[in-house]
This record gives structure tokens, C-alpha cells and sequence, in this order.
């Protein structure tokens, strides 16, 4: 039996719920923005929803992945850049979570590299205690670590610790219990069957694609 991940899964409506607090505790500090750069993935749709709620129109985006090194530590890197002009403006940064917080160390140097800002700001949904890097802005801590499933990659992070369980069925029903016994999250069987054609589209494109791991 593959290793217990505590995992909560976030509706949209949290989402939605966590940015307007983001937004609410931004405009209390009267915080200058002029550009919200979101970090690429998990930062897509917090930046978006940020630049509707503080009616900032540009909106930019740069993409950090992982990879694994030779100790099989994950190390975050930039794989696609900013292209955009930063210079002299007032510059939000926003990612969804902020875990081990490379990808933040990450970012923000990649920011400092790109261009001279008139500020940088940082900000995140949601901050875990874990982090060695804390977000000038985040709307919510989270003093016990789960590993947060937003409902932009539901079916990348199920697919992913459906393959770690190495179970010799597929049965979505089953599945439902095994979710709900190693992770401690209510899936539906819509989701389930989503996730497995995610996983079938994944093996037959890349048979090496990796499974589930735990950023360090």
C-alpha cells in the first residue's frame, strides 16, 4: 500500500472566496499596482481573478516547473520566461499556494532579472507554515500540511495519485473509498472517470510520466 497523503480538495467557490480576501486586505494597505504577474501554472486564475477585482488590466505570466536532481530533491527553475516590460512598474506577483516557497525565491529573482520594477509585491491564496518563503500577501495560513487540490488541476493531481496507488483495478467505485482511506477527500465518480481518462491520454502520449510526489 502506497504511502498516506493528507490532500483537501478546494471548490471554486473557495477560490473565489480567498481571492476577494487577497483583493480586500491589497486595497486596505492601498498597495500601488500597476502589472499582476502570475506564476505559471497554479497562478493563472488567481491572477486573473485578482486584475477583475482590483481593475488592474495587465496581466502577465511566466511558467516555473520542477525537476528532480541527482539527490532527488525537486529544484524549481524558470521554463518559460517573462516576456513582458517591468521596468518602473509596480509589480504584483501571484502564485495559488506558497509550499517548501522555492518557487517563489525562484520567481522573484526572475523578476529582479527581468527588469527594474518600481516595487515588488508578493501574494498567494494560500501560505503554508511550512515555507521558508512568506508572501508579502496571503488570505489564509494553513498550520497542518495537506496537499491542496485546486479545481484547475483536479484531474492532473488525481490522475497522478491514482497511478501511485498501483492497484490493479480501476473501478471507480472502489477508487471513491480509496480516496477517501489515503487522502482523506470525498471525490465524485465523475471526477474519478475524468482522471482516468487523464491517466490513459498521459501513458499512451508519455509512458514515463511521473507519479504523485511531495514537493520538498
Amino acid at each position: 500500500m502506497t504511502e498516506t497523503i493528507p490532500c483537501t480538495l478546494i471548490a471554486w467557490e473557495e477560490v473565489y472566496r480567498l481571492c476577494r480576501e487577497l483583493a480586500r486586505r491589497l486595497r486596505a494597505d492601498k498597495v500601488r499596482i500597476d502589472m499582476i504577474v502570475a506564476i505559471a501554472r497554479g497562478g493563472y486564475i488567481p491572477g486573473r481573478l485578482l486584475s477583475d477585482m482590483l481593475g488592474i488590466a495587465d496581466l502577465t505570466a511566466f511558467k516555473i516547473e520542477h525537476y528532480q536532481g541527482a539527490a532527488k530533491q525537486q529544484a524549481a527553475f524558470v521554463k518559460c520566461p517573462l516576456n513582458a516590460d517591468i521596468n518602473g512598474r509596480n509589480v504584483l506577483l501571484v502564485d495559488d499556494v506558497c509550499d517548501s516557497g522555492d518557487t517563489f525565491v525562484v520567481a522573484v529573482e526572475h523578476l529582479r532579472e527581468s527588469g527594474v520594477a518600481a516595487s515588488i509585491h508578493t501574494a498567494v491564496m494560500q501560505l503554508k507554515t511550512v515555507s521558508d518563503f512568506v508572501p508579502d500577501y496571503y488570505a489564509e495560513i494553513l498550520n497542518e500540511w495537506r496537499w491542496i487540490i485546486y479545481p484547475w488541476a483536479v484531474n492532473e493531481d488525481l490522475s497522478s495519485l491514482i497511478k501511485a496507488m498501483q492497484l490493479d483495478h480501476r473501478n471507480p467505485l472502489r477508487l471513491q473509498q480509496e480516496f477517501r482511506m489515503r487522502h482523506d477527500i470525498e471525490v465524485t465518480q465523475l471526477q474519478i472517470e475524468d482522471a482516468l481518462l487523464t491517466l490513459e491520454d498521459d501513458q499512451t502520449n508519455s509512458p514515463d510520466t511521473k507519479s504523485f510526489s511531495i514537493p520538498e
